[in-house]
């Protein structure tokens, strides 16, 4: 028994590290989502005001020829001015002038405010168009740089799920299955035993099980946790000093450590 107890650490310890490179491959994509974010909320705003520039270039077209239209309108008005023939056509004709001179006078003002202010808009949308580009770059080679490490990991990955497999094949069937069972249930399916404690589950052992452990004929179960047990120093020589303050326990997807 003391071969199979074996092969189930090591097989724990390839489904550990199996895990640990599945949940890298799954984060290390998301470490640029922070980036992502702030590229797609800024080429969103870039966006938007280009759109509010558009619409502000077809109303200076669409003010502009009307302007052009007023000032043709002006000089049929001016026409009509010096060929006033009385008093009563002389004054119609002169307000007439006026008005039109006034109209487009105030839309010249408000066109020329309008045209400074498109003016600037543009140069400001110009240098944010270029922080956009940059941040797109900057992107751009994190994803290169990533994807390097990213196969590295999924090379390792398949390396650890080959040894993984290897080891589970040399485990007998019914304690792969007792295996699989825990580890699903549990996190991990193999604690040692230090100073007949589980460190599964920090149960203090009935002295009969910790003396049946120590003869390694066969392999017991913990009575509280139902984790595969075995004595540590046995396997592995003397738990090792835990520095002070360290914090008891395991996790559940961690297994116990001396």
């Amino acid at each position: 028994m003391r071969e199979q107890l074996v092969l189930l650490l090591q097989l724990q310890q390839s489904d550990i590290k199996v895990r640990e490179l599945q949940t890298a491959v799954i984060q290390l994509p998301a470490r640029l989502d922070p980036l992502r974010k702030v590229l797609a909320k800024l080429q969103g705003m870039l966006d938007g005001e280009r759109t509010k520039l558009g619409e502000t270039n077809t109303w200076r077209k669409a003010q502009q020829d009307h302007i052009d239209r007023e000032r043709d309108l002006l000089k049929q008005a001016q026409n009509k001015f010096q060929a006033s023939k009385n008093t009563k056509e002389f004054n119609a004709s002169s307000r007439e002038v006026e008005n039109k001179r006034k109209a487009i006078g105030d839309r010249e003002t408000e066109l020329k405010k309008v045209n400074e202010a498109a003016v600037q808009s543009t140069s400001q949308l110009e240098v944010r168009d270029k922080d956009v580009e940059a941040l797109r770059t900057e992107l751009t080679n994190s994803e290169a740089a990533m994807a390097d490490q990213l196969n590295a990991l999924n090379a390792q990955l398949d390396e650890a799920i080959t040894t993984r497999d290897a080891a589970r094949s040399q485990v007998e069937t019914q304690w792969v299955k007792i295996y699989d069972s825990l580890a699903a249930k549990r996190g991990f399916a193999v604690a040692p035993v230090v100073k007949g404690v589980c460190r599964g589950c920090h149960m203090t052992l009935p002295p009969q099980l910790n003396n049946i452990l120590a003869r390694m004929e066969s392999i017991e179960t913990c009575p509280r946790c139902g984790r595969l047990i075995y004595r540590q120093e046995l396997l592995e020589g003397p738990p090792a000093a835990k520095p002070e303050g360290a914090p008891e326990g395991a996790s559940k997807d961690e297994p116990p450590k001396a």
